[in-house]
């Protein structure tokens, strides 16, 4: 326990400033491109736990999943990139990406159809997650701070609830010490916490003190405001009946995000997906929700500003 909480206190302690400060943004972007060099390998070394890859398959698994979350995220540029702006070389890319999985099965005489199956799982699940999580940042340090309170605080909660008042199991086949009254728990404060941040935002980090200049250049008074007419013509209540089922909806693909990694190590007989992080395992251990939550968050959002966008004078 003292391990991982020391662990912990690091990693926050590297992505606050690196996630909220302007001035960092190239070294977050850097960051998550090793992410997903990182995440990928320890996918692979869980899937080889029942077959192994030849090297030439596996690079070209860790490339498209690179260059899948290149071409999503659209990194390593400036900070005026909009990712609201259609991303028209998609288009391109995924037939390409695609194409490119599929002439494996060809090129390489031990690469079959389940591997192929692998290959898109890590593929979408790093390289679309981390995507999202590079879209989110764009869109404002307001919109990853609300992605972390929802995964930190639904863990938490359901963590603490779970070990006092867990009596009916979640999923006993995939993870047997997570239960209802954990899950319910997290959903409910995860919830209050995360929403409460998003229609509160302003009040929180308020511009003219510390924390308002570092997370509130902008002066944004909800999460909503300067991104969609939804934040900027509507009192509180109507944006509360969107960012509300939102972030409900968001703490429960925490907790299948969660459940989903936990199935995967169990399917494999992994107890982590690796050792970076003491106390944690790996980079998925850890990030696992994020990536779930996020590129939901990422869906919505961006659905949200197509049909509801800013009003730019």
């Amino acid at each position: 326990m003292k391990e991982r909480l020391i662990t912990g206190l690091v990693l926050a302690a590297i992505l606050i400033p690196v996630i909220s400060i302007e001035i960092f943004l190239e070294l977050f972007q850097v960051l998550m491109v090793i992410f997903v060099i990182i995440a990928s390998h320890e996918m692979i070394k869980m899937y080889e736990s029942k077959k192994k890859f030849q090297k030439l398959p596996m690079i070209g698994i860790v490339f498209l999943t690179l260059a899948t979350f290149l071409s999503v995220g659209g990194v390593l540029i400036s900070s005026e990139h909009s990712p609201l702006e259609a991303n028209g070389a998609l288009s391109i890319t995924i037939p390409l990406f695609t194409l490119i999985l599929l002439s494996f099965l060809v090129l390489f005489r031990d690469f079959n159809g389940e591997d192929v199956g692998k290959a898109l799982t890590i593929i979408n699940y790093v390289g679309l997650g981390a995507a999202s999580i590079v879209i989110l940042r764009f869109l404002g340090v307001r919109f990853i701070v609300y992605l972390l309170l929802i995964t930190s605080a639904t863990d938490v909660f359901a963590y603490l609830f779970g070990m006092k008042y867990g009596k009916h199991k979640l999923a006993p086949h995939i993870s047997p010490k997570k239960s209802w009254e954990g899950a319910i728990a997290g959903t409910i404060f995860g919830t209050l916490i995360a929403a409460s941040f998003a229609l509160f935002y302003g009040s929180v980090f308020y511009p003219g003190t510390y924390f308002g200049d570092m997370f509130n250049s902008g002066g944004e008074l909800t999460l909503l405001d300067n991104f969609s007419t939804l934040g900027e013509n509507n009192p509180l209540w109507v944006q509360a009946l969107v960012i509300v089922p939102v972030t409900f909806l968001a703490t429960i693909f925490a907790q299948i995000g969660d459940l989903v990694a936990s199935r995967l190590k169990r399917t494999y007989n992994i107890k982590d997906f690796g050792t970076i992080l003491p106390g944690h395992g790996g980079l998925l251990d850890r990030f696992d929700s994020a990536l779930f939550v996020a590129m939901f968050l990422t869906s919505v959002f961006l659905l949200i500003y197509r049909i509801f966008p800013a009003i730019i004078i």
